[in-house]
C-alpha cells in the first residue's frame, strides 16, 4: 500500500493517507471533457456583434486626430481601431478564449497576422493613426468575412 506524506503547519509529517485514495478523489474533481465550442457561441455572437459596433465608431478617432489631440485620439484608436482586430482574431484563431485580449496573443495567432498586428500596435503620431484607422478597417472587413460562430 501507497501513501503519500502530508506535511503539517508546525513541519511534522503524516503517512496516514492512501495514495490510492487520493488519486480517486483527484481524478473526481479533475474531469477532463472534450472542448465543446457551442458553449463559447452566445458569448462569441456578442463578442463579435460588439467589435462590428466599434468599427463603425472610428470617426471618434478621426476627430481627435484632426482636433490634434494625441492623447484622445490614441485612446479612441486603441478602443475603436485596434481593439475590434484583436477581438476577430481572438474568434477566429482561439474562439474558446476569445475574451484574454492581447495576452499570450503572439503564441495564439499565425506569425503574419501577428506581425500585422504589431504593425497597427506601432503608432507615434497623429498622421499614423488617421493612416493606420483606414488601413485597420480594411483589414477588419477582411477578417469579418473569416469569422465562423
Amino acid at each position: 500500500m501507497l501513501t503519500c506524506p502530508i506535511i503539517s503547519i508546525d513541519g511534522t509529517v503524516d503517512w496516514k493517507i492512501n495514495a490510492a485514495k487520493l488519486a480517486q478523489y483527484y481524478r473526481t474533481i479533475f474531469l477532463y471533457k472534450p472542448l465543446d465550442l457551442t458553449v463559447y457561441a452566445k458569448w462569441n455572437i456578442k463578442r463579435f456583434n460588439e467589435a462590428k459596433y466599434r468599427r463603425t465608431q472610428h470617426n471618434r478617432v478621426m476627430k481627435y486626430v484632426h482636433r490634434g489631440l494625441y492623447l484622445e485620439a490614441y485612446a479612441y484608436y486603441n478602443r475603436y481601431a485596434l481593439e475590434p482586430l484583436i477581438d476577430l482574431l481572438r474568434l477566429i484563431h482561439t474562439p474558446a478564449s476569445a475574451n484574454y485580449y492581447l495576452v499570450h496573443i503572439s503564441h495564439h495567432v499565425p506569425s503574419d497576422e501577428r506581425e500585422r498586428l504589431e504593425y497597427f500596435a506601432k503608432i507615434s503620431t497623429l498622421d499614423e493613426i488617421a493612416e493606420k484607422t483606414s488601413e485597420a478597417g480594411d483589414w477588419f472587413y477582411e477578417l469579418v468575412e473569416r469569422v465562423q460562430i
